[in-house]
C-alpha cells in the first residue's frame, strides 16, 4: 500500500505535519498506540488543508530546521520547532 502526495499540499508541509506533536499525539491516542506505524494508519490522519500563506509560513520554518539540523545547531533548532508545533496548534485550533 502506498502514500500519495496531494498538489494542495507541498512535501515540506507534510513533512512537518507529520513531525507535529499534535498529529503524534492524536495517531497514539485514536489510531494505533503500539510502536508499529502503518501507512494504512497514516491515512487515517486528519490533514487539515491551510491558507497558501499559512502553509507557506510552516514551510518556510520547516526549511530553517532543515537548514539548522544540517549544521547541527540544536538550540536554533528547537525554537524553530516550537514555533511550527504553535502554527499546527493553531490549524488545528488547540
Amino acid at each position: 500500500m502506498s502514500l500519495y502526495a496531494i498538489d494542495l499540499l507541498s512535501n515540506k508541509f507534510i513533512v512537518a505535519l507529520l513531525n507535529s506533536n499534535v498529529l503524534f499525539d492524536y495517531y497514539r491516542e485514536f489510531i494505533n498506540c503500539s510502536v508499529n506505524i502503518q501507512v494504512n494508519d497514516i491515512k487515517q490522519l486528519p490533514i487539515i488543508i491551510p491558507t497558501k500563506e499559512f502553509a507557506f509560513l510552516i514551510e518556510s520554518l520547516a526549511d530553517k530546521a532543515i537548514k539548522k539540523k544540517q549544521k547541527l545547531v540544536d538550540n536554533d533548532l528547537e525554537f524553530i520547532e516550537e514555533e511550527i508545533e504553535d502554527l499546527i496548534k493553531t490549524l488545528y485550533s488547540i
